[in-house]
C-alpha cells in the first residue's frame, strides 16, 4: 500500500482554463485528485489554492507540474486532513449591513463550499434615528452540512468576504460549549 499525501497548491500569475485542465490531468495521471480548489480569474490573472490528495511517490513529479506551467507561480504547504462527520449539522448566525443581492451572495458562496441548506432565515432590520432610519441591518440564521473535507472555518471566512462588517457567528461551537 502506497503512503498519500495532502498539500496545498496556492497559485497565481496568467494561467488559461487549459493550463489548469492540464495540471489536473497531471496530477490525475500521477495517482492524484485534487479534494477542493478554490479559484479566482480578474482580467487575465488567476489566484487559486487548490488542496491535492496522491501517493507519496508522486508528490515530487505533480509539484514540478506547478512549478515549470508557463506564466504560473506555485507555492506549496502540507496539509493535514480536517474531517468532522458529513452529517454534524451547523447553525450559523450571518449579520451584514443590507445590501442588494447579499441574500443571492450567501446562497452562491454555500453552494460553492458544497454546503446542504437545512434551513435559512432571514430578517431586515430597520433601524430608526432621530432623523429617520439610520442603518439597514440584514440578518439570517441558517443549518448547514458540509463535505468531510470542508472546514467550516472556511465556510465562515468565505462569508464573512461579502462586505465589510459582516459577522458570522457559529452558534453550534456556542451551544456545544454550554453544555
Amino acid at each position: 500500500m502506497t503512503n498519500k499525501v495532502l498539500f496545498i497548491a496556492n497559485i497565481s500569475g496568467h494561467a488559461t482554463p487549459q493550463t489548469l485542465q492540464h495540471l489536473a490531468h497531471v496530477t490525475h495521471k500521477h495517482g492524484g485528485s485534487w479534494i477542493i480548489s478554490k479559484i479566482n480569474y480578474l482580467d487575465d490573472q488567476v489566484a487559486g489554492l487548490i488542496k491535492i490528495e496522491c501517493p507519496e511517490s508522486s508528490l515530487e513529479m505533480i509539484q514540478t507540474a506547478f512549478d515549470e506551467a508557463p506564466g504560473l507561480q506555485a507555492h506549496f504547504v502540507q496539509s493535514q486532513e480536517m474531517k468532522h462527520a458529513e452529517d454534524d449539522v451547523y447553525e450559523l448566525r450571518f449579520d451584514s449591513q443590507e445590501q442588494a443581492g447579499i441574500i443571492k451572495e450567501l446562497t452562491h458562496i454555500l453552494e460553492r463550499e458544497r454546503a446542504n441548506i437545512l434551513s435559512i432565515d432571514t430578517q431586515r432590520l430597520f433601524l430608526a434615528g432621530e432623523n429617520g432610519i439610520n442603518a439597514n441591518l440584514f440578518t439570517s440564521q441558517f443549518s448547514i452540512t458540509i463535505p468531510e473535507d470542508t472546514s467550516i472555518k472556511d465556510v465562515i471566512a468565505e462569508l464573512e468576504a461579502i462586505t465589510q462588517g459582516t459577522r458570522v457567528i457559529d452558534v453550534t461551537s456556542i451551544l456545544s460549549k454550554k453544555e
